[in-house]
């Protein structure tokens, strides 16, 4: 049975947190892109040493990992983001203010 969870974030400025998925821990880093306008998600190992992805834009309507299938990090996970909320398309890319009320991500595994 598949697992879904959100994974905990915060707006309006850089954060990290720690998750657990199939058995291995990673620290996720969370940075705004004013240039981009948008979150980057960066995948870093348990002892937050060794960068395993970096720079990916947390966009909504795909499998954030899907392009890096190839890497056991992408292998049985799908990290997806969403807009919930009243007046919400779930379709609406997370702004600075609005992670984690209105804009959330989930992780999806087996």
């Amino acid at each position: 049975m598949a697992t879904i969870a959100e994974i905990p974030t915060e707006a309006g400025h850089p954060f990290t947190e720690r998750v657990s998925w199939l058995g291995v821990e990673y620290t996720l880093r969370f940075q705004w892109n004013p240039v981009s306008d948008c979150w980057v998600l960066d995948i870093w190992d348990s002892g937050n040493e060794t960068p395993i992805l970096t720079g990916m834009a947390l966009v909504t309507g795909c499998d954030v990992l899907g392009q890096f299938a190839y890497l056991p990090v992408a292998v049985n996970a799908i990290i997806t983001v969403m807009g919930v909320g009243p007046f919400q398309s779930p379709d609406a890319v997370p702004t600075f203010t609005n992670l984690g009320s209105d804009g959330r991500v989930y992780l999806l595994t087996p």
